[in-house]
């Protein structure tokens, strides 16, 4: 009898086991078709991409191009509806085609699937070309607090403050992106901008009555 039971008790750790192995596999397969599917969709963001560069070397830009590059967007989305960059360059194109609030939608849905320093960047800029400033603001603050350490994001607060006409903050916000990147050439050109120029530190006053607010570069 001692023998019969150690049979079933192998038999049920063998069993016991098999059941655990496929609830791993279970767990894993989705996973792994889902960096599949990333990856296949990520293929046709790149030849959408290609499309998006051949469309801007045209002057003026080939919108026929842009709408072909689209097509391969909404593609990639189909094979992984989760995939941030396709929505980045969506909101690219609707850019391009002066379609502002489709833009940001696209950009606040990149944003919301990964919320991403690069991608608040993209967001807060495209808050910018519409002249929506408090909202690129925002933008800006929101990617800080995800990506600390991200100079242009400095850099787009600096611009979103400077609009505002809070050129206190604004040049605050460029020297942290500075200190941060001193590489980072166009937070000093927009320091620069904002003094009346390289020997003009200090001015600020004295340049905001001079030269618009907007003079300062993106």
């Amino acid at each position: 009898m001692i023998y019969r039971l150690g049979e079933k008790a192998r038999l049920s750790l063998t069993l016991a086991i098999a059941m655990v192995a496929l609830g791993i596999l279970a767990i894993e397969s989705p996973c792994y078709a889902a960096e599949a599917n990333r990856a296949e969709s990520d293929v046709v963001v790149a030849e959408a991409e290609k499309l998006i560069t051949q469309a801007g070397q045209a002057d003026p830009v080939d919108t026929k191009l842009i709408h072909q590059a689209m097509d391969k967007l909404h593609v990639a989305l189909k094979i992984d509806p989760r995939n941030d960059a396709a929505y980045v360059d969506l909101g690219f194109c609707y850019g391009v085609l002066r379609d502002g609030d489709t833009a940001i939608d696209m950009y606040r849905t990149a944003t919301e699937l990964n919320p991403s320093g690069n991608n608040f960047i993209e967001l807060a800029d495209i808050y910018m070309r519409v002249g929506d400033t408090e909202d690129a603001l925002l933008a800006a603050n929101a990617g800080l607090v995800k990506d600390p350490s991200n100079a242009r994001l400095y850099n787009a607060k600096g611009m979103a403050l400077n609009d505002l006409q809070r050129f206190a903050e604004a040049e605050d916000a460029w020297e942290e992106a500075l200190k941060l990147n001193p590489n980072l050439k166009v937070a000093q050109a927009n320091i620069d901008a904002l003094n009346g120029g390289p020997s003009g530190r200090g001015s600020i006053s004295k340049h905001s009555a001079k030269q618009p607010a907007s003079s300062a570069v993106h």
